[in-house]
């Protein structure tokens, strides 16, 4: 494991309380990596949060830090229900939305699968992460993290997906093989977890 995985690593284990930015500096002072530049770099993607509290800045995941002020600020609490409940009625209507458009001889068609786009065939999850798996391991980045942006601009160009089937197939395949793939927050685009975007993957 290198570094900046490690240092990533010990924001993620603090959990809703944070770390100490003067911590990690003193737990990772013998390393020869610049902690000031890979805690600026984490946070301008929106990997990590890096707040002051007090007279001491605190680090988090993105996840702790939605943790954070679930438990200090109410406001907070009732923005995220709000936000949650905002999402689940918007996917419905997406859901509506695709049911109401699909051709009546939908059913028809699918006999065909050999004709259509993989994500239509019987196995069209495992042929997703087939591919999906495929560009991720091309990512240039150290840790492994890609934006999914660049994921389905490269499948959508292939297959002619649009934004929301990738995304859709995103969440299947995240859901269905849980264990493979961690996602982080920031990016231009991506899928919304608990109230907040997630716009990088990599695998586990």
């Amino acid at each position: 494991m290198s570094q900046e995985e490690m240092i990533l690593e010990r924001i993620l284990s603090a959990g809703f309380s944070g770390i100490r930015k003067s911590e990690l500096k003193k737990e990772f002072a013998n390393s020869d990596v610049n902690i000031e530049n890979i805690l600026e770099n984490f946070s301008s993607t929106g990997r990590i949060f890096i707040e002051k509290k007090g007279s001491s800045y605190n680090c988090w995941s993105a996840v702790g830090y939605m943790e954070h002020l679930r438990n200090s600020d109410p406001k907070f609490r009732l923005l995220l229900k709000g936000i949650n409940i905002l999402e689940e009625k918007l996917e419905s209507r997406i859901v509506a939305l695709e049911q109401s458009t699909r051709p009546s001889n939908y059913d028809q068609e699918k006999q065909g699968v050999s004709d259509l786009p993989f994500y239509d065939s019987p196995n069209y999850i495992d042929n997703f992460k087939s591919e999906f798996d495929g560009i991720l391991g091309r990512s240039r980045d150290s840790l492994g993290w890609m934006e999914l942006a660049d994921v389905r601009n490269e499948l959508g160009n292939k297959h002619n997906l649009s934004a929301i089937k990738f995304y859709e197939l995103v969440k299947q395949l995240t859901n269905t093989y849980h264990d493979d793939y961690e996602l982080s927050t920031g990016g231009s685009e991506g899928i919304m977890v608990r109230g907040l975007l997630h716009g990088y993957v990599r695998g586990i």
